[in-house]
């Protein structure tokens, strides 16, 4: 199928370039105009960036100018985009919110929809990511490599499709940008105050033009380090009615150690079933880089060579203290609870846990090392003053490199008492312990899991693109070309075979007779068994003033683990068993994915006049087959025989014969489908102030990486079969914008749009029929196109103005930015119609104020971010959890020293604001993280 696709390209491409010499004449070429690729129907005036009010006025141009509906932002000079990050700068947009990674943005959601809803590419060409999915880190790229970004929120037959949420395309400088020699630099010094270190920033721009201005090199650089420290609380499992009723609190009342089912002694609990403290420390180093080449050797014709390359190397360790507030079936009476609190309600809001309290430690690494690039040319000519074709080809690859080295390490130790006391009007409840826990503290062996996954991803597209301008009465030009993409991902898994080896004092070891462990550190604390933990494998605390501003009482810093000298102390003990606590490859973990996309479009771009007043249009159509091709290990269902099992425990009495590995084999599938997504824009200038748009069209998301992977397993205590599906269709909706905008001047505009999606269905995990195997039936499950889908709805409002004209002096450098975007949702669905659940990581209500003030010399800009609260699980334990509303303010400054040279100063989280989260209710708090603020403090050198 491939090769077909590649035949019938290389036919397109053959007839596109005949048909274009067919239609040369000896006419005057027009001036190269500057190519967006694949976004806007027309072209894009661009206007230097010299400052705030500069900027505005070229993101309104861009905004004003296009056909579709399109925000954009600009910063024409290194160092001076409006925000530290990409996704910082985004939130600032009307109908787009982010979600951060330690306190810095990461990935954005546009009108409610994140994730694989949206497509981003950089200079219009699709970027590899490190993602399993389909989503894209944002802090990846450095902001300095950047010349703008605009999200498209309404499709154009020329643009990339993929995105029912938006098309996000990232564009990086070239040097005819610039008249002539240009360099250009900064170097900050970032401070983090839960830290307390200040790290180095340095970025550097090199451009300029040759032999006459026909050939230009333009050459970026970045480096960055962070210290970053987030302290935080988890909670999981709440006590509510119809979600877990069996989350309670159990008091043995006569202190036996069990519980007396004929005594009342058993409550409702406001307090989760797992409480736990959290201290994430990361240091991360970003090294960024982007070359650009432009060359015009003719006036008819221009040569553009883009690169971009980024590595983002990242080494997070967390260092976690928990307590169990109810009996685990597996320890009866562990923990013993006394001296209950009640509240109003009579729920549980107050626990002593005693006669030995337990207390886990927990160690986590999520290591990140990541490169990421990509390289571009195209090649675009006039072949005559109305015809132009363009050949862009590019190639993107991505790849993050873990062997194993996440971390996953429980160690178990007891105080003789622990007071957890949710009863104050704090968010968080009040804990005291008794003694203080101390790495000097008996400590027991519990779980050490290892896993890593290296994820590869690689995009190779080839786009033709002609542009035919008839200059008739109506149709002011003719877009048509094809596009052929190529992307492939492959994920290779790391884990522990048993992480559990050294649980419960070498229990496991029964089940390994040919190993010869040495059992001699194995002692019983508070009446369970573990490897007793050697004293140097426990390290003081590495942090101090935890939770710092945050009301209430919170452990003491408590100790972590030396991860090579708890390794040791394992292979001590057996070898054989610390292997199989180590990480190895996992082949039935491991997937390969190709997604091939053949796609061509037709778009009719229009200009008249309706009343006198000037309208444009397009009209397209873009149609693509995608194919499919997945790879990996999968389940035989045909092979697999089963035996019967006198075991009393095993309700179904049967058993594999064997081992369930032995039934996995490498398998590939295939599947493919067509789309064809037609398209409008109109535009309709009232008068010379007021813009009227009309915006329709088809569009698809396609189906996520996780669903399309190669994988089964059966599951016999319910007789199921969980299996891939890699023939899933994309999901597909109608969207509708419809937009008023007044230009009232350069620099202001008050816009409103209203805005619908209509999703047709969602990719659900569901039963899809029934399979015999070995002569019993099996209820088949996989992700699948459900029937229902959903209404997206909202309004964007915003509003922006110079007050230069109405502020007498020192006063008229004040200006001011302002949006709001209202967004909900439907489910098609009369049960989750009824929960009145919103999408997960859609916010109802979401605003942003920007006061700025620009004069002469100097440049400020105080910025605000709020959004509502947000679905994060609408399955988690105990009910649906949310994360609570959150707002930031932000601050940043710029004065010119002299012509070249420029002092900047910023702060993010001036107020040092929690984020926090709940489930079902505000009172059952299962998330608080503090981020601190950060301090930026830079030179900039322009020549």
């Amino acid at each position: 199928m491939l090769d077909n696709k590649r035949t019938t390209l290389s036919l397109v491409i053959g007839a596109l370039v005949m048909a274009s010499q067919a239609m040369a004449q000896d006419v005057d070429t027009q001036e190269a105009e500057d190519v967006f690729e694949g976004s806007a129907s027309e072209t894009v005036e661009e206007v230097q960036v010299t400052g705030i009010r500069s900027s505005i006025k070229n993101s309104l141009d861009i905004k004003r100018d296009a056909v579709n509906v399109v925000d954009s932002i600009v910063a024409e000079d290194i160092g001076k985009f409006p925000d530290q990050n990409i996704a910082e700068a985004l939130q600032r947009m009307s109908g787009i919110t982010i979600t951060r990674n330690g306190g810095e943005g990461q990935k954005v959601t546009v009108r409610g929809l994140g994730g694989d809803y949206n497509v981003t590419t950089i200079n219009g060409r699709r970027m590899a990511s490190e993602h399993s999915s389909r989503d894209f880190n944002y802090d990846l790229i450095a902001a300095e490599l950047l010349k703008g970004v605009e999200v498209y929120k309404s499709p154009v037959a020329q643009t990339q499709e993929g995105g029912i949420g938006s098309v996000i395309n990232i564009r990086t400088r070239r040097p005819m940008d610039f008249p002539g020699l240009v360099m250009q630099g900064s170097l900050k010094g970032i401070y983090e105050d839960r830290t307390q270190d200040m790290n180095p920033q340095a970025s550097f721009l090199v451009s300029n033009t040759f032999f006459d201005g026909t050939f230009g090199a333009l050459l970026t650089g970045v480096y960055s380090e962070r210290t970053l420290r987030t302290d935080g609380y988890y909670g999981s499992g709440f006590y509510n009615e119809g979600a877990e009723d069996w989350m309670t609190v159990r008091e043995d009342v006569d202190g036996d150690g069990e519980f007396d089912p004929d005594v009342d002694n058993e409550y409702g609990t406001t307090l989760p079933g797992y409480v736990q403290y959290r201290n994430w420390q990361d240091t991360r180093e970003r090294t960024g880089v982007s070359l650009a080449l432009q060359w015009r050797p003719r006036d008819d014709i221009e040569v553009n060579f883009d690169s971009i390359y980024s590595a983002y190397d990242t080494n997070g360790e967390e260092y976690q203290i928990s307590f169990v507030t109810y009996d685990e079936w597996w320890t009866p009476g562990v923990p013993s609870v006394g001296d209950l609190g009640f509240d109003d309600n009579g729920l549980v809001n107050a626990v002593t846990l005693t006669d030995g309290a337990m207390v886990e430690l927990l160690n986590t690494s999520v290591p990140r090392n990541t490169e990421t690039y990509q390289v571009g040319t195209n090649v675009a000519w006039d072949i005559r003053d109305d015809f132009r074709v363009s050949l862009d080809v590019s190639h993107s690859e991505s790849e993050i490199r873990n062997t194993g080295d996440n971390r996953y390490v429980v160690a178990r130790g007891f105080v003789d008492e622990v007071r957890i006391d949710g009863s104050g009007n704090n968010l968080l409840p009040d804990i005291t312990m008794d003694p203080a826990l101390s790495h000097t503290s008996p400590f027991g062996a519990h779980y050490s899991y290892n896993s890593g996954n290296t994820i590869s991803d690689a995009v190779s597209e080839i786009r033709l693109d002609a542009d035919w301008a008839p200059m008739g009465d109506l149709i002011s030009s003719v877009k048509f070309g094809v596009n052929y993409g190529d992307q492939s991902k492959s994920r290779l898994t790391f884990a522990s075979e048993n992480a559990s080896m050294f649980s419960n004092g070498g229990d496991y070891f029964e089940h390994y007779p040919d190993f010869d462990p040495d059992l001699s550190t194995v002692e019983i604390i508070n009446g369970l068994k573990f490897f007793r933990l050697p004293a140097d494998v426990l390290r003081p605390p590495r942090f101090d003033d935890f939770l710092d501003g945050e009301p209430g009482k919170h452990p003491l810093p408590w100790a972590s683990f030396d991860y090579d000298k708890l390794m040791a102390f394992y292979e001590s003990i057996s070898p054989e068993a610390a292997a199989m606590v180590r990480a190895t490859y996992q082949p039935t973990q491991s997937f390969d994915l190709g997604e091939s996309t053949l796609a061509a479009y037709l778009q009719a771009d229009l200009e008249t006049e309706v009343l006198d007043r000037p309208l444009t249009a397009n009209f397209g159509v873009r149609v693509i087959e995608t194919s499919v091709n997945s790879a990996g290990y999968s389940l035989d269902p045909d092979a697999v025989r089963f035996e019967q099992d006198d075991d009393p425990d095993n309700v179904t009495g049967i058993k594999v014969v064997g081992k369930m590995a032995d039934y996995q084999y490498r398998v590939e599938f295939q599947d493919s489908y067509l789309d064809a997504l037609p398209s409008m824009n109109l535009k309709w200038e009232l008068n010379d102030e007021l813009v009227y748009r009309l915006s329709a069209g088809r569009v698809i998301t396609r189906p996520s990486i996780d669903s399309l992977k190669a994988y089964s397993y059966i599951d016999l205590n319910e007789f199921e079969l969980h299996t891939a599906n890699p023939g899933l269709e994309p999901m597909r909706a109608n969207q509708l914008d419809t937009a008023l905008e007044w230009y009232f001047s350069d620099y202001g505009a008050l816009t409103a749009t209203v805005y619908f999606k209509d999703i047709e269905s969602f990719t659900e995990y569901g039963r899809n029929g029934v399979r015999e195997i070995d002569g019993y039936e099996f209820e088949v499950y996989s992700a699948l196109n459900g029937d229902e889908g959903a209404m997206v709805r909202g309004l964007e409002l915003t509003y922006q103005q110079s007050l230069s004209d109405l502020l007498p002096a020192p006063f008229d450098g004040l200006g001011v930015q302002m949006n709001y975007t209202y967004v909900d949702s439907e489910y098609d669905n009369a049960e989750r119609r009824q929960e009145g659940l919103p999408f997960v990581g859609m916010p109802k209500n979401s605003y942003n104020a920007v006061v700025y003030y620009e004069q002469d010399r100097a440049q400020a800009r105080l910025a605000y971010n709020w959004r509502g609260k947000v679905l994060t699980n609408p399955d988690a334990w105990g009910g649906p959890s949310w994360d609570a509303e959150y707002g930031q303010l932000d601050f940043s400054a710029d004065y010119d020293l002299t012509d070249s040279f420029n002092l900047s100063l910023s702060v993010n989280n001036i107020t040092n604001e929690r984020n926090w989260g709940y489930v079902m209710r505000p009172e059952q708090v299962n998330h608080l993280t503090r981020y601190g603020r950060l301090f930026n403090l830079g030179l900039s050198a322009s020549f």
